[in-house]
């Protein structure tokens, strides 16, 4: 019989996986999912008789933590942080622009080259390759393509921006000490998402930009804030608003 450190297969006990899991460092739902596939692997050895049961008890599960909405940006701060990055460079500026425009992931942002933008249906698109190879077209304003095209036809290199992911990580940095503003290159994507959610777009359409596998990863930017409850509650039953006779 194989064993997991010093310990028999078939001599792992509940105990034994309760030890395991206070050791890792991790988040809840990571741990889960370690605990998941555990579980998997005991009831496979069952079904091959290799041990009697299965040490895996619901019980270690952790429980499901509250998912919090994703921070985002507000309209302020892309002003203040989309400033301070043209003021550095105008590459760091359209690195801002595009994940903000485009919802990219920090590692699809650094993966561009030019023949990413690409004609699609008569007009500009971001053409995306994203995680498991899957590909994905994101359209672009006139603006910004516009923007985007000069940049990338006084760009020495293939790609758009030549950086590792430190060198990117140093610019936001850099830009968050100049204007204050918490900022990482994923609260960018947060803040595409949210300013989707915000404009009523539907989750399938917002699930489609950010190139989610499922709706649900989506979903957690359309649960609703207070202040967007607020908004709504103002404008629907404000005593200038006939609906405030309710």
């Amino acid at each position: 019989m194989r064993q997991v450190g010093n310990v028999p297969v078939g001599n792992i006990k509940t105990a034994h996986l309760m030890v395991f899991r206070s050791s890792l460092n991790c988040s809840p739902s990571l741990i889960n999912r370690r605990l998941s596939a555990l579980n998997s692997f005991f009831n496979f050895l069952v079904d091959m008789e290799l041990i009697e049961k299965n040490p895996v008890k619901p019980s270690l599960r952790i429980k499901k933590v509250k998912q919090r909405v994703p921070e985002a940006l507000t309209e302020e701060e892309i002003e203040k942080v989309l400033e301070a990055a043209r003021n550095r460079s105008y590459r760091d500026y359209l690195m801002v622009k595009t994940i903000l425009q485009c919802g990219l992931r920090i590692s699809e942002l650094l993966s561009l080259t030019k023949e990413n933008i690409v004609d699609y249906r008569g007009r500009k698109v971001l053409r995306v390759v994203g995680k498991g190879g899957k590909e994905r077209f994101i359209p672009l304003t006139e603006e910004f393509s516009g923007e985007l095209l000069s940049y990338a036809q006084n760009c020495k290199t293939e790609r758009l921006f030549p950086l590792s992911y430190q060198g990117a990580k140093y610019i936001f940095n850099r830009i968050k000490e100049k204007t204050g503003v918490d900022l990482h290159p994923h609260k960018l994507r947060h803040t595409f998402a949210t300013i989707l959610v915000d404009r009523g777009i539907d989750i399938r359409v917002i699930q489609a930009f950010l190139g989610h596998a499922s709706p649900n990863t989506s979903a957690r930017y359309a649960k609703v804030r207070d202040d967007l409850m607020f908004k709504v509650v103002d404008s629907v039953f404000s005593r200038s608003n006939s609906a405030s006779k309710v």
